[in-house]
This record gives C-alpha cells, structure tokens and sequence, in this order.
C-alpha cells in the first residue's frame, strides 16, 4: 500500500511539469513519445461516436486525440492532480479517480470500442500486464472491439538487455519495460491476438 502511495505521490507532483518533459528528452524512456501516441490513434483505426477508455490517462494527451475526433473519452488515472490537468486541456471528456489494478466497478457494466494507453503499463509485471489486459478484453470491449497500447518497449528480451546496459543511468528498476516478444507469447497463452509495432528507439505500440 505504501508503494502505491508514494507512486501516486511522484505522479502528483509530476502533474505540473510532464508535458514539457515527455517531448523535451530526446532520449530514454520518452523518444518519440508523440510518435508512440500518433500510431495508438491511427492503429485504432477510430470514428467519431465511439466510446474509449483511456487507462491511465495522466495529464490527458492521448484522450484529448480521440475527443477531438469526436468520440466519448472516459480517462482514468490515480493521480488527483494528473487527472486535474487533463479535465482542463480536455473538458468534454469524463474522468474518474481509479488505479488500472480496480475492477472498475463505477462502469456499471459498460463497454467500449477502444481501450487505450499510453506509458502506463511499464508500472506493471507481466503477469499483471496480462491479468489486467485479460480482465479488460472480457468485461469492458463491445464484441468488436480492441485494446491498444503504447509504452516503454523494445522487440525482444535481448533488445531490451542491451537498453538496460545502454541507459543503465536513466533505467528505473522499479519499473517493468516490454519485450515484445515474450509479452505476446504471455498474451496468446491468455487467448489475447497481439501486434507490436516498434516505434521509436525505446518506444513500441501493441493492438489487441
């Protein structure tokens, strides 16, 4: 519990100065942040009218895309002060106080097109990556529907290996980065058909 605290805590307090930082650093973790985002949208292949759930919405950047395509945005996030900034930068959208690990309960049974995120699910290991994405596919997406996921990723293990070493200064090791391949050998043992798309040096999108 106190974990979680103190990472709601870091979040809150990088409320204020994240979007400057994400698009500044040319580096690791966040190269071609705005990349990552921009493939999310086009991979969704979305239209106007359609409900998304974004997971961990933070400041509100990949929920203002889909809101000003004209969809139904719910955002969630377990940061007050993230969630704040986003209701300002996109006001026609919902958003609600809920960690990604909650059942949702709130949702009262409602479904969505498109499940989205963005440099989220790196706070996760990958059984609960794939826990959390399993729940998600079976009791939150329209029979048609998909998930779609952008993070901190490199295509393999040893990809992933050599970042480590690579940006051994910058790397948090409380955090769990993707290897594409083994989280799509997890996601198939978990009945979930994934595609991984590498973006930038340290940033990939998977459809779900």
């Amino acid at each position: 519990m106190n974990g979680i605290i103190d990472r709601c805590r870091l979040f809150d307090r990088w409320a204020g100065s994240y979007d400057n930082e994400v698009r500044s650093d040319a580096g690791f973790p966040f190269a071609g942040y705005d990349h990552v985002l921009e493939e999310i949208v086009r991979l969704t292949d979305v239209e106007s009218g359609m409900r998304v759930l974004d997971l961990g919405t933070g400041t509100g950047n990949l929920a203002a895309r889909f809101a000003a395509l004209g969809c139904e945005v719910l955002g969630i996030d377990f940061s007050p002060k993230m969630l704040a900034a986003a209701q300002r930068k996109v006001p026609d959208a919902r958003f609600v106080y809920s960690g990604l690990t909650n059942r949702l309960d709130f949702l009262h049974g409602k479904r969505f097109n498109l499940i989205v995120s963005a440099y989220v699910f790196h706070e996760f290991d990958l059984s609960t990556k794939i826990s959390i994405l399993t729940r998600l596919s079976r009791d939150r997406l329209t029979k048609r529907g998909r998930m779609v996921i952008g993070d901190i990723a490199f295509p393999t293990v040893k990809g992933r290996e050599e970042a480590h070493r690579r940006w051994a200064a910058q790397w948090d090791e409380e955090e769990h980065y993707w290897a594409a391949d083994e989280a799509i050998v997890a996601c198939e043992e978990a009945g979930l058909h994934v595609r991984y798309v590498q973006v930038s040096s340290c940033g990939g999108v998977f459809s779900i």
